[in-house]
């Protein structure tokens, strides 16, 4: 099983950004660890501004530093 490298709160972004809309937010907070996909651990993100939910690989995903932009 893999390892779970994000935990629930923690504020990421998408390292790849390919083929989704220039609307789609650019910061998420982890909400929950799912089932691994092939072995590959994946996230449930939220982007409470714009209420965006979406299912994303942790290899997608960049932690922000806390105080980055605080």
């Amino acid at each position: 099983m893999a390892r779970s490298i994000f935990t629930k709160g923690q504020r990421v972004s998408l390292q790849s950004r390919v083929g989704l809309s220039p609307r789609t937010p650019t910061e998420f907070t982890v909400e929950l660890r799912l089932p691994d996909n092939s072995g590959r651990p994946q996230y449930r993100i939220r982007n409470e501004e714009q209420g965006h939910e979406r299912v994303e690989q942790g290899s997608n995903l960049e932690l922000i530093a806390p105080g980055m932009d605080d």
